[in-house]
């Protein structure tokens, strides 16, 4: 059976910038990296809403990516 390490977890905020020339929707990104694995989501959603009105746009997402090392 194998067992999973969870090794690595990325926090990315996606912010809607408005729309473009022809009218389609515009979207920028900021990724946080070595987010520490042990992070609840909820602690990662919290630290985004204080992040929020410092920013230039609203945000639109909130991501949490994990990566695992996975062995036999």
């Amino acid at each position: 059976m194998a067992t999973a390490v969870h090794d690595d977890s990325r926090l990315t905020i996606t912010f809607d910038a408005g729309v473009d020339n022809e009218g389609k929707p515009v979207y920028k990104r900021k990724t946080f990296n070595n987010i520490k694995t042990s992070a609840t989501h909820d602690q990662l959603f919290d630290m985004v809403q204080v992040l929020a009105p410092l920013q230039q746009y609203p945000v639109s997402q909130i991501e949490r990516s994990n990566s695992f090392d996975l062995s036999a």
